[in-house]
């Protein structure tokens, strides 16, 4: 596996979360952590020893703090120097509370990372990858940033880490649009947002599971879907029509995970659903904890009938070949599938 490159300014608290990622993403992880917070690790450190040893000269405390920075506010405070040392200090105060921050936020991507890259189904093929990814924008990650330095909980800091894991793995994977979304998501809206999710397999819900027959306090979903993350909850509502092939067979498809449906060759089914927006699409994907599989498992369920013979759990290689994982549901007169391609 690669190191992390000597030439990087990353503190060995960062650098020693590097193991057991995929080689071919640690230069791209490197390259956006030292962008995150390697440029600016020798501003606490001065702001400790300066809290350590009580030193009288200030100046010499506070060195490392840029020296722009420290122009400004002597300029501002005039022959001030009392006011200057105030400024001087709350200047390094904060730039030690939003490095921390991001500190924190670089930690919880490397996890991120780490977990996605163990040996788990779903996302195997994400954590084999042997092409580098192409570097993050730098207008992204500069938007990024500020929100990163502001996330003084450990909830929002898994969450920026989350964010920051999968830009590294796909540049292009989050909009600035989700930035600006989830900087004002708050845990009443995630909570709402993932319980949803739970009945939901690729950008589909079938409505009869988040909105059973009979439900008339749908103020959750109307706020989701003004919110824009869901479409179909009021006015006509939307339907999916889905398509068997000549084979019989239909994919719905969630990563690499894939429910396979068995019916009528050459004939089409609908049913009524509510639907992942964009950036409804792009939240899905941060949510912790969310079990895939059992999604796939309600999703079959409720679309069951005459129209459809069996459901199938499959995983989808990176050569596009399907594996059965797990029947998720079949007639007595069907018969195990073969492996698809």
């Amino acid at each position: 596996m690669n190191e992390p490159s000597e030439a990087s300014n990353l503190p060995a608290a960062i650098t020693g979360g590097f193991a057991g990622i995929p080689a071919a993403l640690i230069p791209a992880s490197i390259r956006a952590l030292d962008r995150l917070i390697g440029a600016a690790v020798d501003i606490p450190v001065a702001w400790l020893e300066y809290q350590k040893v009580k030193i009288t000269s200030q100046i010499d405390a506070f060195r490392t703090v840029d020296a722009a920075i420290i122009k400004n506010a002597a300029s501002k405070a005039g022959n001030d120097d009392e006011y200057a040392d105030r400024a001087l200090n709350n200047v390094v105060r904060k730039s030690y509370r939003q490095l921390k921050n991001k500190e924190a936020v670089s930690a919880a991507m490397l996890e991120d990372m780490r977990d996605r890259a163990a040996d788990n189904p779903d996302v195997k093929a994400d954590a084999g990858a042997v092409n580098e990814p192409a570097p993050i924008d730098d207008d992204w990650l500069n938007v990024f940033e500020r929100y990163a330095e502001d996330a003084s909980t450990e909830r929002m800091q898994k969450l920026w880490g989350r964010v920051l894991s999968g830009e590294v793995r796909a540049p292009g994977k989050y909009s600035m649009r989700t930035l600006r979304f989830l900087s004002e998501f708050s845990q009443a809206d995630a909570l709402g947002f993932s319980a949803l999710c739970q009945n939901t397999f690729g950008d589909l819900a079938p409505k009869n599971l988040v909105k059973p027959e009979g439900m008339t306090d749908i103020r959750d979903l109307l706020y989701m879907e003004s919110a824009g993350l869901i479409q179909g909850a009021s006015g006509m509502g939307l339907s999916s029509k889905q398509m068997f092939a000549e084979s019989g067979r239909l994919f719905m498809r969630e990563g690499n995970l894939a429910i396979m449906l068995n019916g009528i060759p050459n004939t089409q089914f609908e049913y009524e659903v509510i639907a992942l927006t964009p950036l409804g699409q792009e939240l899905v994907t941060l949510l912790p904890g969310r079990d895939a599989r059992a999604a796939a498992r309600s999703v079959a369920m409720a679309i069951r009938g005459p129209h459809v013979t069996s459901a199938f759990l499959m995983l989808i290689g990176d050569d596009g070949s399907a594996m059965t994982m797990e029947v998720l549901w079949q007639d007595s007169t069907q018969a195990a599938p073969v492996e698809s391609t």
